[in-house]
């Protein structure tokens, strides 16, 4: 059994998502629209200050979706998730961050090789663009 910690906390974040995206489900009377089945979460390396982050696209992202993960080698597979402005558009920095996209492309990473995780509000993917209407 693998004792890396963050790996443990990446076990715990599969059924906080695991919970959350059943959670929408089964219910007679109760109509959610926009169910949730994600906690985006960035990854940090042993330098606190930068985000691990991938490429897609021709741009980098540091979010991430939890996909599986190996509890004996703490490999995981996540998922990239595409940071867009208010237009819709790839988002160039964080303060440019209205939604995430949920992507196919997916990396393979050993958990224990990251010191931090930090999660986000899991109201973040998926998110519906505001319309903005033109002065005419």
């Amino acid at each position: 059994m693998n004792t890396c910690c963050l790996c443990e906390e990446m076990k715990e974040l599969w059924k906080e998502q695991q919970m959350l995206s059943e959670f929408g489900k089964g219910f007679r009377f109760v109509h959610m629209p926009n169910p949730k089945d994600t906690i985006p979460f960035m990854l940090q390396t042993t330098d606190q200050s930068i985000p691990f982050t991938a490429m897609i696209g021709g741009h980098s992202t540091p979010y991430f979706r939890l996909e599986k993960i190996d509890e004996e080698s703490c490999c995981a597979q996540l998922s990239m998730l595409l940071p867009v402005d208010l237009k819709g558009q790839p988002a160039m920095t964080d303060q440019d961050l209205y939604a995430l996209r949920k992507t196919s492309h997916c990396i393979l990473v050993k958990i224990c090789g990251f010191c931090s995780i930090t999660p986000l509000p899991s109201e973040l993917v998926g998110r519906t663009l505001p319309v903005v209407e033109s002065k005419v």
